[in-house]
C-alpha cells in the first residue's frame, strides 16, 4: 500500500514539472533574413600636428617660422621641424653645433611651447602594410648671398627618434640615427613601420624630452672648413614617405 502512494506522488510531480514549466521543444513559426553592411572610404584630409611630448594634444606651427603644410591622404607626413642652429662664433677647432628646440603653439590655449625637433606621420590606410620614412639633404650648406659659398665637409646628424602616439607602444615604428649625405646623393631611413605596426598617428622626436632635444640634431663642422662671417648658410631637406617598409 505504501508503494502505491509513492508511485502516485512521483507521477504527479513529473506532470507538474513537464506540463507546468517551459516546454522542452518549441515549434518554429517563421524565418526571415535581414542585411547589415558597411563601406569604408580612404581618408583625404590633412592631419594636424600634435605635441611630440603629449600624444594627441594638438599644436600649430610657429607663425613666424613658416612650414610647408602636411600632406593629405590616408598615409601622410603631417609635420617636420625646421632645424635652426642660430648664430655661432667661428672657432679654431672642430665644432659640433646643436639645433635649437622647435617652437610650436598649443592649439587649445594659444600659448607658445618649446618641444624637441620632430617629425609626424599618420597611417589611416587600414591595410596595416607598414611604411618607411626617408630624408635627403639637398646639397651642402651654402651662403645665401650671391656667392653661394659651400660649407665644405659639414655633417648633419639626427639622433634616433623617440616614437610616441595614443596607439599602444607595441605598435610603434622603429627609428634610426643617421648622418645625412651632404652631397645630396643618398637618402637616409629615419623611421620604419613593418607590417601590422605604425598605424595611427606617430610623432618621432629627436630627443625624448626638451633636455634630450637640446642635442638631438647636430651639425659637425671641421676646423678646416672655410667660413664666411655674417652671412647665413642654408640648405633644405626632403622627407619621403614610402607606402611599404621594404
Amino acid at each position: 500500500m505504501k508503494m502505491t502512494k509513492t508511485v502516485i506522488f512521483s507521477l504527479a510531480t513529473f506532470a507538474t514539472v513537464t506540463l507546468g514549466g517551459a516546454p522542452v521543444f518549441a515549434a518554429t513559426a517563421g524565418v526571415m533574413n535581414s542585411n547589415t553592411d558597411i563601406i569604408f572610404q580612404a581618408e583625404t584630409s590633412i592631419t594636424d600636428p600634435t605635441n611630440p611630448l603629449i600624444p594627441g594634444a594638438p599644436v600649430t606651427p610657429n607663425p613666424s617660422d613658416p612650414h610647408e603644410p602636411g600632406t593629405a591622404g590616408p598615409l601622410s607626413i603631417d609635420y617636420v621641424s625646421n632645424f635652426h642652429f642660430g648664430t655661432a662664433t667661428i672657432d679654431d677647432m672642430d665644432k659640433i653645433y646643436y639645433a635649437q628646440l622647435d617652437s610650436v603653439v598649443d592649439k587649445t590655449t594659444g600659448l607658445p611651447l618649446q618641444v624637441p625637433n620632430y617629425v609626424q606621420v599618420t597611417d589611416k590606410r587600414g591595410n596595416n602594410a607598414g611604411w618607411k620614412l626617408l630624408v635627403k639633404q639637398n646639397g651642402q650648406f651654402k651662403t645665401t648671398d650671391t656667392n653661394t659659398t659651400p660649407l665644405d665637409n659639414a655633417q648633419l646628424h639626427l639622433s634616433a627618434g623617440t616614437p610616441l602616439s595614443v596607439v599602444p607602444i607595441l605598435f610603434s615604428p622603429t627609428t634610426t640615427a643617421v648622418n645625412l649625405d651632404p652631397t645630396g646623393t643618398a637618402s637616409s631611413t629615419v623611421m620604419t613601420a613593418v607590417a601590422n605596426k605604425g598605424f595611427g598617428t606617430w610623432t618621432s622626436s629627436f630627443g625624448a624630452d626638451n633636455i634630450g632635444g637640446l642635442t638631438g640634431v647636430s651639425l659637425n663642422i671641421p676646423m678646416a672648413s672655410s667660413k664666411v662671417s655674417n652671412v647665413q648658410y642654408k640648405t633644405t631637406l626632403t622627407w619621403n614617405l614610402e607606402d611599404s617598409p621594404n
